[in-house]
This record gives structure tokens, C-alpha cells and sequence, in this order.
């Protein structure tokens, strides 16, 4: 309980709004600058944010299986498809008059380890975001920026349901399996057939729920007035202005490293 409550209360310590541009400025750095070795460190940082800010790191097995297998399917499509470069070695060495097939090169498993660990770095760091920023306090910082309340309480729902439907998602898999009915994925009718199994009690529990918050909010007069009050307020800290300027920062570092501006810097990231 008391791990809980620390939780709830390090949520709200830097500004919702500079997560949500943190997490910005952090992938479209990995994109000006494409260097695996960047997206690495950056990784690893994100890997401890997770243990900093006590936010659970914790997936279903399905899901982790499916974001590590995925990155290595990324990294070895790039090393099949890449041929510039120096060539390290062949997936099918010759062997008399057969081969050799399917050259490895550096900038074929370069460019592979940096799509992957992007695409980790992305998933991470999007999990990292909506664990720790409190959907409230982010409506909130949204709205002072004269954006209307409507449009932020979307961004709420969208933050609070996902989470709520991947629960459900698992309610439905296991009420599936207690009637003997198992994911099927031997061809493209059997696929359906289980996405027809699964979406279906899905639609209906979510169509159950929005129109249960239709109600609500019809009850309590969404939408009545152009202003909102709020119980809970985000501010605006000289951290965040800290943190904000080190962030751009970044930025400019990766244009930097990008036009080659540093290439003493660039041999080590």
C-alpha cells in the first residue's frame, strides 16, 4: 500500500505536459540520428526510469514474446535485405559450385540493431509515459494551453480505456479457454475465425462502457460550459523548464551528430 501511494505521488512530480514532449523529443532525436548505439543508451535510460518512478515493467508473456521476437525479425530482415557495406560474411557460404547466398555486411547489421532497438525504445518509452502521468493533471496542462476540454477529455478516456480493454481482453482468453476453445493460427480462416472469437465480446463490453459514459456525462453536463474547473492542478516548476531546455538539447545534439558537425562524438554514439 505504501509502495502504491509513493507511486501515485511520484506521478505528479515533474509536469505531465513535459512528459508528453519528452517522450516526443525523444523519439524524433532517434530519428534525426539513427544510431543504434544512441537508441541503446537511451533504451537503457528508459530501463531505469521504469525502476526510478516504481512503474511496473511487468507484460503478459504473450506480449513480451511478441516485442522481443519482433525486434529480431526487424534486425534479421535488415541483415538479409541490406548488401552495402563490407561484407562479413554469407548466411550460405560456397560450397563448390553453390553459393555463396545472402552477404552479411557492417551496414546491414548496423542498420538492423538501430531499427530494433528503435522500435524498443519507442514501445518502452510510450509504456513508460502512460504509467506515470496522471490522465487528469495531463487534461489539465492541455487545457492551459487553450486547447478546449473536450478535445483533452478524449486523450483521458483514450489513456484510462486502454488498459481497461487489454483486462478485458484477457477476461475474454480465459473464458475462452475454460470452454475449450483455443487461439487457432494454422491458416488465414482459422486467424479469423479467432479474431471473430475475440472481438466480438469486445465490441460488445465496449460499447457496453462508452454508452455507460455517455450517460454520465450527459448526467453531470459535459459540455455545458466553454471552461472546466479542476480539483487537481498541474504547475509548471523551474525543473520542468530545466528538464525542457536539456531535452532541446538533445535535439540539437542529433542534428548536430546528423550533419556530421562532431564527428569525434559521432565515432562513439
Amino acid at each position: 500500500m505504501e509502495n502504491q501511494t509513493e507511486f501515485i505521488q511520484n506521478r505528479g512530480k515533474i509536469n505531465p505536459l513535459l512528459k508528453i514532449l519528452l517522450l516526443i523529443i525523444t523519439i524524433s532525436g532517434i530519428m534525426i540520428y539513427p544510431s543504434w548505439r544512441l537508441s541503446s543508451i537511451l533504451l537503457v535510460v528508459v530501463i531505469l526510469l521504469f525502476r526510478v518512478s516504481r512503474a511496473s515493467l511487468k507484460l503478459s508473456r504473450n506480449r513480451t514474446k511478441f516485442i522481443i521476437i519482433f525486434s529480431i525479425l526487424l534486425l534479421i530482415f535488415q541483415v538479409f535485405i541490406t548488401v552495402n557495406g563490407t561484407v562479413l560474411g554469407f548466411v550460405i557460404p560456397q560450397l563448390s559450385n553453390f553459393g555463396p547466398y545472402f552477404p552479411i555486411t557492417d551496414y546491414g547489421v548496423e542498420r538492423g540493431l538501430s531499427i530494433a532497438s528503435r522500435f524498443l525504445l519507442v514501445v518502452l518509452s510510450s509504456m513508460l509515459f502512460v504509467a506515470v502521468t496522471d490522465p487528469t493533471l495531463l487534461a489539465h496542462s492541455l487545457t492551459r494551453l487553450k486547447i478546449p476540454y473536450r478535445y483533452s477529455f478524449a486523450l483521458i478516456i483514450a489513456l484510462r480505456f486502454l488498459p481497461l480493454f487489454d483486462s478485458e481482453n484477457q477476461v475474454v482468453r480465459m473464458a475462452q479457454k475454460s470452454r475449450g476453445i483455443q487461439p487457432e493460427v494454422g491458416g488465414l480462416r482459422k486467424i479469423l475465425r479467432t479474431i471473430q472469437y475475440t472481438f466480438f465480446p469486445l465490441l460488445v463490453s465496449s460499447l457496453s462502457r462508452v454508452e455507460s459514459l455517455a450517460i454520465s456525462m450527459d448526467g453531470r453536463g459535459f459540455g455545458y460550459s466553454e471552461n472546466r474547473t479542476y480539483f487537481r492542478k498541474s504547475q509548471w516548476k523551474l525543473s520542468d523548464t530545466l528538464l525542457l531546455v536539456l531535452g532541446l538539447g538533445y535535439v540539437v545534439l542529433c542534428f548536430l551528430l546528423a550533419l556530421g558537425y562532431l564527428p569525434i562524438l559521432s565515432a562513439i554514439i
